[in-house]
């Protein structure tokens, strides 16, 4: 999967906190095994029928792509906040 391919994937649409999300700078997004596949700057939101999307400028060849997550959570929700 690219990195591109991995952001579309991964931006959404998901049930989150939009609040909590536009609070943070950039989002990850990571694989099950917790390595990260793409970074993004988030730059806002988009309403999808009461779920969301995040928008944002992916950092295409960002150094920790292909790295494990130095972020990792045990949750089984897809969405995290740090």
């Amino acid at each position: 999967m690219t990195e591109d391919e991995a952001w579309e994937a991964g931006r959404g649409i998901w049930k989150f906190n939009a609040d909590r999300a536009l609070a943070q700078d950039e989002v990850q997004i990571i694989n099950t095994e917790g390595v990260v596949l793409a970074v993004a700057t988030i730059t806002g939101i988009s309403k999808h029928h009461g779920r969301y999307a995040l928008e944002g400028e992916l950092r295409r060849g960002d150094a920790r792509v292909g790295k494990p997550t130095t972020t990792p959570h045990r949750s089984r929700n897809s969405v995290a906040y740090f």
